[in-house]
């Protein structure tokens, strides 16, 4: 079995691995898991039959004494048990990673790129996260990309060599679960009605649905903005806001008070039966300044249910143009103000574009066809790795 240790930031980002683990027992690989949460990341591998360790990766922008300590964690565990394949994602941790395998003689390399937090940063913290992924993009043996549009960014950038960077299929880092987890066919009825009650939804309501953390880059102020003019059209709409706080880069207490006041919206904070919430409403917007993919717009399509999103990074390619979806500018609360009282005026064509949506995302983002092309990868890697190996021991023979 040939040895893979997967790092992550959080557990949360064990979604990322959901589904896969028996997909790679079969085909001869044996994966480790480190990130932090000790108590959910032993409930992830006793779920997932995985091995996991314990890692107090530190998540603050800048490197302390606690990432030292977590270089070390690293390169015991790495010395320990001597993997052929690390695989590191999100920028902070993935350096970390990088780092302790390059140390450590590591051979295959692999930084997963979740998306460009450069994009959106002030000119401090650009330089910062640029060296960073730069950093990151050099100590890779190769980098993984989660969406086109991405990978053509950091190749604009400068950030790394076409050739050593690649995306898995059409994009994302572990596909959409369309037929189990996503399918509006399998839909908890009780469930629903159950959150309908819980959040004051009326009977044939509008509800316009967001996904995601609570920060300025998600677009969150744009939407306010524009939902403060949809209102006034459409008084009895509602707003629904799933989503925690992101505590790195929290939205202003000024603006949190504005989303928690206003009777027309719903702060749900984190929830973990997302099929459910999807139900709940008729379109999703997501205006982020910037994202790798926008999963989550990939699973409310799966649900049947389209999506108004920003024309930026990642959320290009989660949508097909006046198909499955809109597009807006990004940052601007008036174009996403028209676009939202389009939806709202035209329920047929909210109708048609969820369904076109559901069948695209079948058709392109099946998590098989991910692991499959993820599978490519490491075999052409190791291949790669174990002809060089080959060719020192005839030299050395000669």
């Amino acid at each position: 079995m040939i040895r893979i240790v997967q790092t992550f930031a959080v557990p949360m980002s064990l979604l990322f691995l959901e589904g896969q683990t028996h997909f790679w027992t079969q085909n001869g690989y044996k994966i480790h898991v480190l990130t932090n949460g000790c108590e959910e990341l032993g409930k992830f591998g006793q779920q997932n039959n995985v091995q996991t360790s314990c890692i107090s990766f530190c998540r603050t922008k800048h490197l302390s004494m606690d990432d030292v300590k977590s270089f070390f964690q690293l390169k015991r565990f790495f010395q320990k048990i001597r993997p052929l394949i690390v695989h590191g994602n999100t920028p902070k941790v993935a350096l970390l990673t990088m780092i302790t395998a390059k140390a450590t003689n590591i051979p295959i390399r692999i930084y997963e790129m979740h998306g460009l937090p450069l994009e959106t940063a002030g000119w401090g913290m650009k330089i910062v996260y640029f060296l960073t992924e730069k950093i990151c993009c050099q100590l890779a043996t190769h980098v993984i990309a989660v969406s086109p549009s991405l990978r053509k960014l950091v190749i604009t950038k400068g950030l790394v060599a076409p050739s050593k960077i690649s995306v898995m299929h059409n994009g994302s880092c572990n596909g959409i679960d369309a037929m189990l987890k996503f399918n509006p066919s399998f839909t908890n009825n009780q469930e629903v009605e159950a959150l309908k009650t819980k959040y004051g939804i009326a009977p044939n309501q509008a509800v316009v649905g967001f996904v995601g953390r609570l920060t300025k880059d998600k677009g969150v102020i744009e939407l306010y903005e524009a939902w403060q003019k949809v209102k006034q059209r459409f008084p009895k709409a509602m707003l629904l806001v799933i989503g925690s706080v992101d505590e790195r880069v929290p939205l202003s207490k000024q603006w949190l008070e504005k989303l928690a006041t206003d009777p027309t919206i719903v702060c749900t904070g984190e929830v973990k039966n997302m099929a459910s919430h999807y139900a709940l409403i008729d379109f999703m917007v997501l205006p982020s300044h910037r994202e790798g993919l926008g999963n989550v717009v990939l699973e409310a399509a799966a649900m049947k249910k389209p999506s108004i999103v920003s024309y930026v990074t990642g959320l290009k390619d989660t949508i097909l143009k006046n198909h499955t979806g809109l597009f807006c500018p990004a940052r601007s609360a008036d174009d996403l103000m028209h676009k939202i009282l389009y939806y709202l005026d035209n329920k047929p064509i909210v109708e048609s574009h969820g369904l076109a949506a559901r069948t695209w995302v079948v058709q392109h983002f099946c998590p098989v066809d991910v692991w499959e092309a993820k599978l490519q990868l490491y075999q052409s890697l190791v291949a790669a790795y174990e002809s060089v190996i080959l060719q020192n021991e005839l030299s050395t023979i000669s």
